[in-house]
């Protein structure tokens, strides 16, 4: 992943692109929205990239490849996309029989490749494993045992298979419940794995009676003889007992079934929502109110114990404790000491708004809030507004946020909101208001962000004489020479809102500036080539860097995609071969059929882009 910082120059295109406001398209392709025609144009270009996967000269490209193209074949041609899928298993297994072992006498540049290529096997295999996932967990978690190698000491290369067994339980749950609870209960012998939580949920949904039996086998292992239960405490100390600490915990055979406290609290957060799930769909709880209080005493005991204790860590509990363990409430409460019992009472009616405000509309929250003491009220509001801006819900946060007495030092979330707000409104066409946003901006690129937002929602509506104004205040305000991200980001907001009313200009628009974007591309890839960053292996451009930078960086592509195929496939089609790059023109071509064949295509576009954004701040 280090590699990928300097490569985010290069993709810049209508598939591969800078970020783009939201912009909802006049019309959305639905599942059935298709016609004949345009349906069999795209399962053509998919059936020609079928063959196109096996252009690449890099194995981890030509894998990569199958995989897309193999997931997106799937419901089209089952028979055909389990084929390439095994073509994409059998050479991910002889790729990682080339994977470099460890050794101790080696030198730092040889840790250091080892690494980078360890790394990039175990990405591709769980991108290979979630995609197959989906689609047939059996035949995933067959694939998974099988790409598979062993170190020295006979352990898997890989140390994320007890997670991706339980992942894949969690799919299997759909269809074979008894075949997820065996698996989830043969990772517990060996001990409890937070994706074990996820399985468990998934199969109380199918089946609550294997639910509630997994659930009860979780706390058998708790509840032990032999289990020891390791906290912070346990980690605190000189590096010596440290290192024994950590010896003992990794040897569990050495002092019998070890728990993370963590991992405890976690499963009994998931047990109280399943519990809440149980009584609103009238279903058998998966535990009893007796072990609950159990559970909470277990927790309870190994707080008042502990030598080092936050507010944070016992907050979540803390309701529980004072009703069934009052005494130890206080004790917790003592060890905590006075600073941090303001901290503790705030945490804990955060905790308990949260949940009456779960599920509830904005009036109803405010008179939540306005019954509580004054002196909650501020943090409240704070948290119901960061909520809603989380959410996408920008006027309410306003709401919310506009109603917090005692303003912050720093309130970095009114910053947001400030931001946010003129998109939010042009979103919702609310012409006035965003005339008075817009005096606010500061730049023509702002301006054109919203405007061009507002053009969409107003078409949208029906009003194209109103939206086509817009749109030419917008372009009006565009100076015609891109010289930086923000001139490039004006460009594509335009041509998406053309793509609306006019796609001719849209694809005249994109056309006019395609040398442009390839100058960029080979610049990028001459630097990431300078710096030997590792975007481009062989001379080949990386498949999953390509891949990462488009979702991330245009995030409503499927949209436009989805306007401009309905007006012109072909020519959308040439535009995306006028790439220079082998690479990039798979991939937009990907896209396309992507944007038309998959109907969740918006929707991964969207968790990719969350996903992934603190991947990109990150490095």
């Amino acid at each position: 992943m280090f590699y990928k910082k300097f490569f985010t120059l290069f993709l810049c295109f209508i598939f591969v692109g800078q970020n783009l406001a939201q912009v909802a398209p006049k019309t959305e392709i639905k599942k059935n929205d298709l016609t004949p025609a345009l349906q069999e144009k795209a399962i053509v270009l998919l059936t020609n990239l079928v063959r196109e996967a096996e252009q690449f000269s890099l194995p981890f490209n030509r894998i990569n490849a199958r995989i897309l193209v193999a997931n997106l074949l799937w419901e089209r041609d089952e028979k055909q996309a389990r084929a390439v899928f095994q073509n994409a298993i059998s050479e991910l297994n002889q790729t990682i029989g080339q994977i470099p072992l460890e050794n101790p006498d080696s030198d730092e540049e040889y840790n250091t490749e080892r690494y980078v290529f360890l790394n990039d096997a175990r990405n591709l295999r769980n991108e290979l494993l979630l995609a197959l996932g989906s689609r047939d967990p059996a035949f995933a978690l067959s694939a998974l045992h099988s790409l598979n190698r062993k170190n020295a000491e006979g352990s898997s290369i890989f140390e994320d298979d007890k997670s991706l067994e339980l992942s894949l339980a969690a799919q299997i749950a759909e269809k074979d419940p008894k075949k997820a609870y065996e698996l989830a209960k043969k990772n517990l012998e060996e001990g409890i794995n937070h994706n074990v939580f996820s399985t468990l949920e998934s199969l109380y949904e199918k089946d609550a009676e294997l639910g509630i039996k997994l659930t009860q086998d979780i706390v058998g292992k708790i509840k032990g003889k032999d289990t020891k239960i390791i906290s912070p405490n346990d980690y605190i100390g000189n590096t010596a007992t440290n290192s024994a600490t950590n010896m003992k915990v990794t040897a569990n055979q050495s002092i019998g079934f070890t728990v993370n406290l963590w991992e405890v609290q976690t499963f009994f957060d998931t047990a109280k929502k399943l519990n809440q799930k149980a009584i609103k769909n009238k279903k058998t709880a998966v535990l009893t109110e007796n072990e609950i209080k159990e559970i909470v005493d277990i927790l309870a005991q190994i707080y008042v114990k502990q030598q080092h204790l936050s507010a944070y860590e016992v907050s979540k509990l803390m309701p529980e404790i004072t009703k069934y363990f009052p005494a130890q409430a206080q004790a917790i409460r003592r060890k905590i000491g006075q600073s941090e019992t303001s901290t503790l009472n705030s945490l804990i009616s955060k905790q308990v708004f949260q949940n009456e405000a779960e599920d509830k509309s904005a009036d109803e929250i405010l008179q939540i809030i306005e019954k509580k003491p004054l002196d909650e009220r501020d943090d409240l509001y704070w948290k119901a507004a960061e909520t809603a801006y989380t959410n996408g819900d920008i006027e309410e946060a306003k709401k919310f946020h506009g109603k917090i007495k005692t303003k912050r030092e720093y309130d970095y979330l009114a910053k947001g909101i400030e931001n946010a707000l003129p998109n939010a409104l042009a979103e919702k066409g609310d012409l006035r208001e965003v005339r008075q946003a817009l005096a606010k901006l500061k730049t023509n690129e702002e301006r054109i962000e919203v405007l061009t937002t507002l053009t969409v929602s107003v078409a949208k509506n029906g009003d194209k004489k109103t939206a086509s104004t817009l749109l030419d205040e917008a372009r009006s305000l565009y100076s015609g020479r891109m010289k930086n991200r923000k001139n490039l980001s004006s460009v594509l907001q335009i041509a998406q809102a053309f793509a609306v009313l006019e796609p001719e200009q849209s694809f005249v628009f994109l056309e006019n500036n395609t040398t442009f974007f390839n100058d960029v591309i080979g610049a990028a890839i001459l630097l990431d080539e300078f710096n030997e960053s590792g975007a481009v292996q062989n001379e080949e451009l990386r498949l999953d860097t390509v891949k990462s930078e488009s979702y991330r960086n245009i995030p409503k592509a499927v949209a436009l995609i989805k306007n401009l195929t309905a007006a012109d496939f072909d020519r959308t089609l040439s535009a995306a071969e006028k790439f220079s790059r082998p690479e990039i023109r798979f991939f937009a071509r990907y896209r396309i059929a992507e944007a038309l064949l998959n109907p969740d295509a918006e929707e991964y576009e969207k968790n990719f882009e969350v996903n992934t954004e603190g991947d990109y701040h990150e490095h």
